[in-house]
């Protein structure tokens, strides 16, 4: 087998910035496809067409031309024993609600694997047959015989489009051709852009026109509203309902939407993933209900603000999409545990949960969490008053005394019955838990922390604020987090004195973020302590 870089030639008509770079490949049998990998003296971004042809793609202004003698080697494998990509990038997450502290154990992925897996990779089709003449301009042309884009594949053509940055860049793309207008207004149109009302107005006019050369509205797969929320009203959302393809919806205080027009557009998105209604104060279980029937698929919801919604609502979406990963219910007042205890157990997957202001929530429903939720990375559980110990883990000292049947109370620090509810005993370690938020959960104690701690060794960021009952005893169980701990929140803990804080100052060498406001009694050995932290401490409190 011989590999060979025979040309090297700039396509520039109407597009500048597709290098070619003609690879044959001398195979007595040709039998297997190739991978042609191409190393150049740049370490530019190759891409992987088929066993004939490989192409690099350059972004414009970035690298001229490459001549041929520039490449190191050129290197030909089975594609059984490697991926179609060349080259690997991070997947960002499976929901537009949260993207941070995802680095820990996410895996990186192709780039024709991506989120954009579901993209078609077969060229769009003309709604009128009488249209495509006039559509293109007058100059524009087929591609000579002898150009190597006349014999390209829709899927390669597509694949490699795909890797276009800039917006004008793609939309000169429509121009080249008609073959290339077919595999490029797909991408053109996968998340529009409005940043002004105008841009708006023309989207829904189309989308409700009958005479369209494309059906756009089948393109559209993210719609992000945040910028022009005060102007998305009934006409916009429902003229979106045609859009059956959409994965991703942001609707952040679109407070002008009514509950008629929820109820009835959510239902027409079954593919949705992420869904955004965050401040949509007209958001109602109808809403919701009808979401959940219909999107199966559904990863991610942010209820938060939307009052008018209650355990109806959240226990269809627990029923109906059991690949939740990221819920967020914040401020829902009218919540139970009966909904949150349905999540956690028909959820296997959820990975975040905020409950903040949830003052109905009680230890019931948390304990079905730590029980059913063994890899939750965020759980936010702020201002819910009723919690106590016995919603967490028991330390593992308590654990081992019921084995040994010492009938003794699993919480002896806490001042409050929780003689209701059994020891919470579990035998997994929450090692993916990087977040977690008790702020106003004023009847904690202790021997709470001390359960955390043991059983979610890799807790990032802890919020304790206004938990009155913690003393020395917690910051000693929060510095086994060693460095693992980045950010501290133990404001208004008055019982916390400043030898408890040497220590901490000592074992987690890695905070960067630290608060124990209104603890003014040992102010000036607070300073003199953190002083012993390394440089990347950001903020002191």
């Amino acid at each position: 087998m011989l590999a060979r870089v025979l040309t090297s030639e700039c396509y520039t008509s109407n597009l500048e910035i597709i290098v070619c770079f003609s690879v044959h490949i001398y195979n007595s049998l040709y039998t297997k496809p190739y991978h042609i990998r191409i190393i150049s003296k740049y370490q530019c971004t190759t891409v992987v067409l088929n066993a004939r042809l490989a192409w690099l793609l350059i972004p414009r202004g970035r690298l001229p031309p490459v001549p041929p003698h520039w490449f190191g080697r050129v290197t030909c494998l089975p594609l059984s024993s490697i991926t179609m990509a060349i080259y690997k990038v991070h997947a960002p997450s499976t929901t537009s609600l949260s993207d941070e502290d995802d680095g820990d154990d996410r895996k990186q992925r192709h780039a024709f694997e991506s989120d954009n897996r579901a993209l078609s990779v077969v060229p769009a089709q003309w709604t009128s047959k009488q249209r495509t003449s006039s559509f293109l301009p007058a100059d524009t042309r087929p591609l000579p015989h002898n150009s190597p884009f006349s014999s390209l594949p829709p899927e390669i053509l597509i694949h490699i489009l795909k890797h276009l940055q800039s917006l004008r860049d793609l939309h000169n793309t429509l121009l080249v051709s008609r073959s290339w207008c077919e595999c490029s207004v797909e991408l053109l149109w996968h998340k529009p852009a409005f940043s002004k009302l105008d841009a708006l107005d023309k989207l829904v006019n189309l989308l409700n026109s009958p005479d369209q050369t494309f059906t756009y509205a089948s393109f559209i797969r993210r719609l992000n509203f945040l910028s022009l929320a005060p102007f998305t009203t009934d006409n916009v959302l429902l003229a979106l309902s045609h859009c059956d393809r959409l994965e991703r919806l942001t609707l952040v205080n679109c407070f002008e939407l009514t509950s008629f027009a929820l109820a009835t557009a959510l239902p027409h998105f079954p593919n949705i993933v992420a869904l955004d209604l965050s401040g949509v104060v007209n958001t109602t279980d109808d809403a919701v209900i009808g979401l959940a029937k219909a999107a199966r698929r559904l990863q991610g919801i942010n209820l938060s603000g939307c009052g008018e919604v209650t355990d109806k609502g959240v226990l269809a979406l627990a029923s109906h999409c059991p690949l939740l990963r990221r819920v967020k219910l914040s401020g829902l007042e009218k919540l139970t545990d009966t909904p949150v205890s349905a999540l956690a157990r028909a959820c296997p997957l959820l990975l975040e949960i905020d409950l903040n202001q949830c003052h109905l929530v009680t230890d019931v429903s948390v304990r079905d969490i730590w029980l059913y939720s063994g890899n939750m990375r965020e759980m936010r559980l702020s201002h819910c008053s009723q919690l106590t110990d016995a919603a967490f883990p028991s330390p593992l000292r308590s654990q081992q005394a019921a084995q040994e049947g010492h009938h003794r109370h699993p919480f002896p620090s806490s001042a409050f019955r929780t003689d209701d509810l059994p020891p919470l005993i579990i035998s997994r370690s929450f090692d993916h838990l990087r977040m977690l938020d008790l702020t106003a959960c004023s009847l904690v104690t202790d021997d709470a922390i001390e359960g955390i701690i043991s059983h979610a060794p890799k807790i990032r960021n802890l919020v304790l604020s206004k938990c009155s009952l913690l003393n020395d005893k917690s910051v000693e169980m929060i510095c086994r987090l060693g460095r693992h701990l980045h950010y501290l929140h133990l404001g208004h803990a008055v019982n916390i004195t400043d030898r408890s804080v040497r220590t901490l100052a000592r074992s987690c060498t890695r905070l960067r973020y630290i608060d124990f406001a209104s603890t003014f009694h040992f102010l000036r050995s607070l300073v003199c302590y953190l002083m012993l932290l390394p440089c990347r401490l950001h903020s002191v409190d």
